[in-house]
């Protein structure tokens, strides 16, 4: 076998065409990653068959022969070679930091995105502002989101000339509770970006500023609101309940306990009451318990309701439990 494997390494030169193929389908059988070395030379080939196999060679063995084989395709003129061999930065682990930081002074911007991505692996504290200082937006967006980046560094990628790096350093401050006082996320909140999160981080660092973010939540952020309570709040003891409620910001709380037990029904029909809660959400929150209709309390709550002078809205919502009661009594 070790013949015929030296054989088909010294073929890959041969004159003629169908020798050298030979050659390689021979090479690739025998999966033997000590033939790689041969396919180097193949990566300068005129033909670009050659050149493809060669490729696949470095992406079967190049892991196992380790940083030196990656190295010689990210020093090669060909673009594609180079780009091959940044997709392979992240399967070298720790030997490939080197070269994935070699990568972020390639001229072409796919092989630093590459490399960038390959450093993300790695927590050593000079990787991470050297993705920072780079020329490349698409890098320094990138390192916003590396775990060890320096808060400091991160507090500037809030000030970032592109719009990209900006959201992305916010996102981070965000993720990692990172402290940092309220006047650098006010801007961010009144430019309409990440008004929730800046929200939820308010409740618990600056709840005197709950109001004031509250006042740009659009209709989308009002359901992302929405979806995080339901995930994450068990109880309207929670702090974002009661901050919400306190800056009087009713619509997401009443969707949150529209979907709530009877635990939260002292809060439903205090939500139900409050003429400051648009009718269609209070209209919603009676008619979410119409699987309820038949409990006294259900009854009475809507009995009395039906006493006072309501909107079409309401009172037709009362009907209907006072109907779906009747029917679930007979």
């Amino acid at each position: 076998m070790a013949s015929d494997i030296g054989r088909a390494m010294a073929r890959l030169k041969h004159r003629d065409v169908r020798t050298r193929r030979r050659a390689v389908r021979t090479l690739f059988e025998h999966d033997d990653p000590a033939t790689l070395e041969a396919f180097e030379s193949l990566l300068d080939d005129e033909d670009p068959w050659f050149v493809s196999k060669a490729l696949d060679a470095y992406r079967q063995w190049a892991q196992a022969i380790g940083e030196e084989a990656v190295s010689t395709l990210l020093n090669h003129a060909n673009l594609e070679v180079r780009r091959a061999g940044a997709n392979l930065l992240p399967a070298l682990g720790s030997e490939g930091k080197r070269l994935a930081l070699q990568a972020l002074k390639d001229e072409d911007a796919v092989v630093q995105k590459k490399g960038a991505h390959a450093l993300l692996a790695y927590p050593d504290g000079d990787v991470a502002p050297a993705m920072a200082q780079h020329a490349s937006p698409v890098v320094r967006t990138m390192a916003m989101k590396h775990p060890h980046l320096p808060l400091t560094v991160l507090e500037a990628g809030l000030d970032d000339e592109m719009e990209a790096v900006r959201h992305a350093a916010l996102e981070a401050v965000l993720r990692r509770e990172a402290p940092i006082t309220v006047d650098r996320l006010l801007p961010h909140a009144a430019a309409g970006n990440h008004v929730v999160g800046i929200l939820i981080w308010a409740t618990a660092n600056a709840p005197e500023h709950v109001e004031t973010l509250a006042s740009h939540l659009v209709a989308t952020d009002i359901k992302r609101l929405v979806d995080h309570m339901r995930a994450s709040v068990e109880s309207s003891d929670d702090p974002l309940v009661q901050r919400l409620l306190g800056a009087k910001i009713l619509e997401p709380v009443a969707r949150w306990v529209a979907r709530q037990g009877r635990s939260e029904d002292e809060l439903r029909w205090a939500l139900i009451d409050n003429e400051e809660l648009a009718l269609v959400e209070r209209s919603k929150l009676l008619e979410r318990l119409i699987g309820r209709a038949a409990e006294p309390e259900v009854q009475a709550r809507v009995n009395a309701l039906l006493e006072r002078e309501l909107g079409p809205l309401l009172k037709g919502a009362c009907e209907n439990l006072s109907t779906a009661a009747s029917e679930l009594s007979s």
